[in-house]
């Protein structure tokens, strides 16, 4: 089975950078999946990120003739749509699912592939820090069987990260979004975090910023 640390900040490389030469391929990964450019964040930086070799799978799409891979359409419809209220007691929203949408597509900075979830923050900002590693854990491990690193983005904030050492698995590189036999997945090293990886500090405008002139 696959190896995770919760909290642990970490990745799989298949590039050289002196600043995550030192960790382990599933660390350095990690490192490297907090700068790509996503579908869901800010700026135009993902339409050069997504290799044009490489199928783009979104949850728009769908094949009348075969199986679309990697699928996260089971994940999202077993992932928990529940709302808490005030006496304590859960409520399942029908209708309504933490998964927004994802994007699985193959970047060219790391050469490695990965699976973009967008949920939705009034799910999220729900949970407690173990209710969202176990999301994080859940979409990771259908991500691991495809061979993808994944990340979670709450709206737009990237609020989650999945990453596997797959540099021993060859046959990923040749079949883009294949399911990978597993085999071959079975002592996989995989590092796990729940974010945000980001802090927003707030300006200090002082008292008088909105006093009348």
């Amino acid at each position: 089975m696959a190896s995770i640390l919760g909290g642990a900040i970490a990745a799989n490389a298949q590039t050289t950078n002196p600043a995550t030469s030192g960790l382990a391929p599933e660390e350095a990964t990690f490192q490297q999946l907090l700068e790509l450019p996503s579908t869901y964040g800010i700026g135009v930086g993902f339409l050069s990120e997504a290799a044009n070799d490489w199928p783009v799978v979104t949850d728009d799409t769908t094949s009348m003739y075969r199986p679309t891979l990697p699928s996260f359409w089971w994940s999202r419809d077993q992932l928990p749509t529940v709302w808490r209220v005030a006496d304590g007691s859960s409520v399942r929203v029908a209708g309504y699912r933490l998964m927004r949408s994802w994007t699985a597509f193959r970047s060219t900075t790391i050469d490695a592939s990965v699976v973009d979830v967008q949920v939705d923050p009034q799910y999220w900002n729900r949970f407690n820090y173990y209710q969202q590693y176990a999301v994080l854990r859940q979409l990771g491990t259908t991500g691991l069987n495809y061979g993808y690193h994944v990340r979670i983005y709450n709206s737009i904030d990237l609020v989650g990260i999945y990453a596997c050492d797959f540099t021993g698995v060859p046959s990923i590189t040749h079949s883009p979004g294949g399911e990978v036999p597993l085999e071959q997945i079975d002592d996989i090293d995989c590092t796990a975090a729940i974010g945000p990886f980001v802090d927003y500090a707030t300006p200090e405008f002082g008292d008088d910023l909105f006093a009348p002139p």
